[in-house]
């Protein structure tokens, strides 16, 4: 199971249904250490992905005031690994989170999804400080701009619902109201619709065997791959609910959980979506003349190097991992020695468009130099990194090419290499291991 992180409990007296969510949550891949909050003030190397502040095991009014003051301080502080803070409670509803919160955990607490929003929201932390750290390498290359504001809205929003299942009434009743359902009663129609307009998220009302399916074709396809994908299920083997979840789903809601927090939990991922969309557009105010290389579009190799060291100044100080990918195109010199320089550089621009539209929004695509193409991975090892660098290889891969002089379509090799900042070698050793 990969690495999915350091959590930060915070709870002055520990509870034995919480302390069986915390079990669960290592179990789950993430570093989970409890403090009361006094002590956790004492540890500064801790470095979190997230802060969770249990006031399920608090006890009396004045707990509760100081912890609600620790959540609106550490949302003040500055820096480029400010982690989310998250309230476990049984009063507190999402509608009336406190200032500092990014999210309510309400019990009955369900291991799969409190995994999945610590998760998700540690990403959309890494997405933030990503975009900071990008308009920072913007700056040192002459373009200046300030940072955006990337505040979601759910604004016409449009759900695709994915199957006629004897709960499509249930979802129509929990979203109606704030979202614009579309019904897709079979998978084909699905896919049918997914590339005809854009949705703010999927909901799946498939038996889970069907689901899978479903979520292997959605994640495959490069316009769809990063779209969220909510699945609702009154299935309970653990095996399917198990391979749910690796083929992609974002989240999976079980019917018995009732229509309020199934409706709570498709608006956070589609609110989330709406704000990795914004974080990502705002990465393009870093792409410029100055920045970009002219065959790819990715950035270029000094773009690449000044942000790589950036990352790896910020990994070093924050104890947190950074993988590197390196594509390498196998067939390019001899295409170039076959039909010419221009149907080489024909070929970098194709799979460059295609890269960029693989990978995740807080992920740097660029072009190394020659046939090497680099993705730096901010908070991620090597673990987590090995299927992102083979699903796009995999694409590039099945993926026909078209070449200036070519008499039918072109098929590349992609050698693939995964490596992880080891704490001490610097850009230029990263890099080249990547390579090597």
């Amino acid at each position: 199971m990969s690495y999915r992180g350091r959590v930060l409990v915070i709870e002055e007296t520990p509870r034995a249904e919480t302390r069986r969510l915390w079990e669960g949550i290592r179990a789950d891949g993430w570093d989970v250490r409890a403090l009361p909050l006094a002590r956790s003030l004492e540890h500064d190397a801790v470095h979190p992905d997230v802060v969770v502040l249990n006031f399920a095991g608090t006890e009396g009014d004045d707990d509760r005031d100081r912890y609600l003051d620790a959540a609106l301080r550490m949302a003040a502080e500055r820096g480029p690994r400010r982690p989310p803070v998250v309230a476990v409670d049984e009063t507190l509803r999402p509608d009336a989170r406190p200032a500092g919160i990014a999210d309510v955990l309400r019990a009955p607490w369900s291991v799969g999804h409190v995994s999945a929003r610590l998760g998700s929201l540690a990403r959309l932390a890494t997405m933030r400080a990503e975009m900071r750290r990008r308009l920072e390498t913007a700056a040192r290359f002459g373009l200046s701009r300030a940072e955006p504001d990337t505040g979601a809205s759910l604004l016409d929003a449009h759900v695709l619902v994915v199957g006629a299942g004897i709960r499509y009434f249930t979802i129509e009743r929990a979203l109606a109201k704030r979202s614009t359902l579309i019904g897709a009663f079979t998978i084909d129609t699905a896919v049918d619709y997914l590339e005809r307009r854009p949705f703010d998220a999927v909901v799946v009302n498939l038996p889970l065997e069907d689901a899978i399916d479903f979520l292997e074709i959605l994640r495959r396809n490069p316009d769809t791959h990063a779209l969220p994908a909510v699945v609702l299920t009154g299935e309970a083997d653990p095996r399917l609910i198990e391979a749910t979840r690796d083929a992609g789903a974002t989240d999976l809601v079980f019917a018995e959980e009732g229509e309020a927090l199934f409706a709570e939990r498709v608006e956070q991922a589609m609110t989330e979506h709406r704000l990795r969309l914004a974080l990502k557009a705002a990465y393009g105010d870093t792409r410029h003349d100055e920045t970009l290389d002219s065959v790819t579009g990715l950035y270029r190799r000094a773009f690449l190097m000044e942000h790589l060291g950036a990352l790896i100044d910020d990994a070093r100080a924050g104890d947190a991992p950074l993988a590197v990918i390196g594509f390498r195109i196998a067939e390019l010199a001899e295409i170039n020695a076959e039909w010419g320089w221009a149907a080489g550089d024909r070929l970098l621009a194709q799979v460059g468009r295609l890269i960029a539209r693989l990978i995740r929004g807080e992920d740097l695509a660029a072009r190394a130099g020659g046939d090497r193409l680099a993705l730096l991975l901010p908070d991620t090892d090597t673990e987590s990194a090995r299927p992102v660098a083979h699903r796009i290889a995999g694409i590039l891969e099945t993926t026909a090419f078209s070449l200036p002089g070519a008499t039918g379509p072109m098929w590349v090799t992609i050698d693939v290499g995964v490596v992880e900042f080891d704490g001490v070698e610097d850009e230029t050793a990263l890099l080249a291991r990547a390579f090597g």
